[in-house]
């Protein structure tokens, strides 16, 4: 059995330690989305959470993915060989394990957990007496996510508006009709945050791995953004950070199997 380096121990305790925030969301004010007060989503801070929101989308992760991936191989002291292995075993780990549990969150769990999104919950109001016009289960029968969104956006394009909204944020709502459990975007950045750092600590300098490490708080923002959005809850969010870690972990094993296989192992640098 491969003994683990210690720079990956280190890397490992760390990323516990980063998602022990993601369950706290549940104690912070303004951040829980199922409790009022909430953020004021025309602020700021918001237009910032979701800008930081669609880093993890799935436009955006596929092109940080790339860049990581680049940033691993790009490390001086490589063959040829063992840098076009490297590169490849990252982008077949990455597309198996990230392409498979999206496609476990968005066909299996979400729709047999049936959970309604937190903004959903609010516009529909009790009884469905709200802005909406009815409850949620209804909203979530009444087509495919298209009609869904249709439907979201003439409640949103109400004047007053139901619930005041930074247009960005409000298209992002209209976008995000599935279901809420688990948070797809929390999975996504917590699954590219595993996989790179424990990555970078085992073959990257000390002046690489110190970028590896900034993937920590930009996956909490991540997390963070989702509830203060009011499209996720903290049950949403802790639950798919796990599978992130997870998946990127059986993900790491998996590459480290194909380096074994394709590519020499090399020491990791100093």
């Amino acid at each position: 059995m491969t003994k683990i380096q210690p720079a990956v121990r280190v890397a490992a305790s760390m990323l516990v330690v980063a998602w022990l925030f993601v369950p706290a969301t549940f104690l912070l004010p303004l951040v829980d989305s199922t409790t009022a007060p909430y953020f004021d989503l025309t602020e700021p801070v918001a237009a910032a959470a979701n800008a930081v929101s669609l880093s993890a989308s799935s436009s955006f992760a596929p092109v940080l993915t790339v860049l990581l991936i680049l940033l691993v191989v790009s490390r001086k002291g490589m063959s040829k060989r063992r840098r076009a292995a490297e590169a490849a075993g990252l982008v077949v780990v990455a597309a198996a394990f990230a392409g498979g549990g999206v496609a476990l969150n968005e066909n299996v769990l979400k729709e047999a957990l049936a959970v309604p999104r937190p903004n959903i919950i609010a516009l529909a109001g009790v009884d469905g007496a709200g802005p909406l016009g009815m409850t949620p289960q209804e909203f979530y029968r009444s087509g495919d996510k298209r009609v869904r969104s249709g439907l979201l956006g003439a409640v949103l394009s109400q004047r007053p508006a139901p619930i005041p909204l930074d247009p960005a944020i409000s298209r992002h709502w209209v976008d995000e009709t599935g279901y809420s459990l688990p948070s797809g975007h929390s999975f996504a950045a917590f699954f590219i945050a595993t996989l790179f750092l424990i990555v970078g600590a085992a073959h990257a300098d000390s002046r690489r791995l110190a970028i590896f490490y900034l993937l920590l708080p930009w996956a909490i923002l991540v997390c963070y953004s989702r509830t203060i959005l009011r499209v996720h809850t903290p049950v949403d969010i802790t639950v798919g950070s796990l599978q992130g870690i997870a998946l990127g972990v059986l993900a790491w094993f998996g590459f480290r199997a194909i380096m074994r296989r394709f590519g020499s192992e090399q020491p990791a640098a100093s």
